[in-house]
């Protein structure tokens, strides 16, 4: 019976954001309110339903970044391509990656992942079916070929070691494959998770795929679809595995790339590559600490490891659905042609600073939260391991590479008093853009502001009060910025006259 309540729960909300997405049939707002419902629903009842707390923090994450994205990309299809088919198919991505995680069985759980990955190559050579762009066409095959076929293989490998009748009947948490602590066993069930995370050493399928989508779908992939790897990084954790070789594996490949992605994101001068690249690095991070909770039993390691996911999850969301706001804006992702988009769009660049800031770990911001559960986890065992003094100089490291690239994508903003390009539409329409960005980051904040309180009750004396300090401080920076902006905005000559 239980079963029939969560199917008729999750029917009911897929019929309300699929039927929301059909425009010819629904006015804007009212798809719009369909959509947002239909997900609100699904983080409801996943936040109630969901025993797992991994899961239950996935799934809620993945609906309410959806419901935003899916605002986003009603105005972005208008300004980007003036027609709505990019809509249904982000809903139904949407919406596969959240089954993907609310999924109890492991049947549900490879439908769900099939079915995300079939329309995310669809997503990433989007531009190739509607403009003929043959790098988007290259982009979805490697794809295909790197990411999608080696998580297959892992899927099926796990349902035959499983069993056909337990995949159907055993919650995903409790079954028990065949593995017996083999080796060869072990490394086949972690690879295409690996690949799907986008850690080493199937790890170059991602930077072309989520620079070459359109930005909503990039927002996915990156805040959403590399979770499917994590998350089922995770569930090998529960299940008979050769644990010492797992846990090393995924300290030493994510050590590897998480160092990789922050060098390759700051050598960029693509914005959408800077954030693909430093997609890499967060997973590995993530990786490293999943491989830290299983081969140290380090409880800390995997509550660090989900505030990474929450935070990563949304910075990067409203870092994507950003870079297509500046795309729109200066038709451009160079950052050598960028630098004015703060000169024009104030509100927009300011909400880039936040989801940067969150970024490289600046408090009070989600992303700070994540460092320190992660720094504090690693550290707990430096007494008793030499490897997590190698960890610990690893994410310093990533952090100091955060920084470099974090403050490079900011160029895109706040690099140049010169403007090269005129504003095409109102300001006002481009707010249509922006406030599900911003609206992201606040919802991560709070989001990440009730984990804190709840889940680091030993820490919160400090981190309330660091919290607090750094929140005035960014705030008399930020309004700082703003008005300086809007004096730039009323003082400057626009084609001969004062810009609106």
């Amino acid at each position: 019976m239980e079963d029939l309540y969560r199917y008729l729960v999750y029917v009911f909300s897929t019929l309300l954001v699929l039927l929301g997405g059909t425009t010819k049939v629904f006015d804007k707002r009212l798809g719009i309110s369909l959509r947002v419902l239909g997900f609100a629903l699904i983080s409801l009842y996943s936040s109630i339903a969901i025993e797992n707390l991994f899961a239950r923090v996935l799934a809620v994450s993945s609906s309410i970044i959806a419901a935003l994205v899916t605002i986003y990309t009603t105005n972005y299809v208008k300004f980007k391509y003036g027609f709505p088919y990019l809509q249904l198919l982000i809903d139904a991505f949407s919406l596969s990656i959240t089954f993907t995680f609310v999924s109890r069985y492991l049947i549900e759980f490879v439908t769900c992942w099939i079915i995300a990955e079939l329309i995310g190559f669809v997503l990433i050579a989007f531009d190739w079916l509607i403009q003929g762009a043959r790098e988007a066409l290259e982009a979805g095959v490697r794809y295909l070929l790197v990411s999608m076929v080696p998580a297959d293989i892992t899927l099926f490998t796990l349902v035959a070691l499983t069993g056909v009748e337990k995949a159907f009947s055993v919650n995903i948490a409790g079954i028990a494959p065949a593995i017996q602590g083999s080796s060869i066993l072990t490394i086949l069930c972690m690879i295409g998770f690996l690949a799907k995370a986008a850690v080493a050493p199937l790890h170059f399928w991602l930077p072309d795929a989520h620079s070459l989508a359109p930005a909503p779908a990039s927002a996915m992939l990156s805040g959403l679809m590399v979770k499917m790897g994590i998350y089922g990084l995770y569930l090998l954790t529960l299940y008979p595995i050769d644990v010492k070789m797992y846990a090393y594996m995924l300290m030493v490949c994510g050590s590897i790339t998480a160092v990789y992605g922050g060098l390759q994101a700051l050598a960029q001068v693509d914005i959408k590559r800077i954030l693909a690249y430093s997609t890499i690095s967060h997973t590995s991070v993530m990786a490293i600490l999943l491989g830290f909770y299983i081969g140290f039993n380090s409880v800390e390691a995997l509550q660090a490891a989900l505030f990474y996911i929450v935070a990563h999850a949304f910075f990067k969301a409203s870092l994507f659905m950003d870079s297509g706001v500046v795309e729109i804006i200066a038709h451009t992702r160079d950052i050598g042609s960028l630098g004015y988009i703060s000169r024009l769009y104030s509100l927009e660049s300011t909400t880039a600073l936040l989801a940067i800031l969150s970024l490289i770990g600046a408090p009070p911001l989600p992303g700070f939260i994540a460092k320190f559960t992660t720094i504090l986890s690693i550290t707990s065992k430096l007494g008793t391991a030499f490897s997590a003094v190698v960890l610990l100089v690893v994410i310093a490291i990533e952090i100091a590479l955060s920084v470099g690239y974090g403050a490079k994508y900011l160029l895109t903003h706040f690099g140049s008093s010169t403007i090269r390009v005129p504003l095409r539409g109102g300001l006002e329409e481009l707010k249509q853009l922006t406030l599900p960005i911003l609206t992201t980051i606040i919802i991560s904040i709070a989001i990440t502001a009730y984990i804190t309180l709840t889940q680091l009750v030993v820490y919160a004396q400090i981190l309330l009060f660091i919290v607090a300090l750094s929140a005035a401080f960014l705030a008399i920076i930020l309004y700082t910025i703003y008005r300086s902006q809007k004096v730039f905005r009323v003082d400057e000559s626009w084609l001969g006259g004062a810009r609106p």
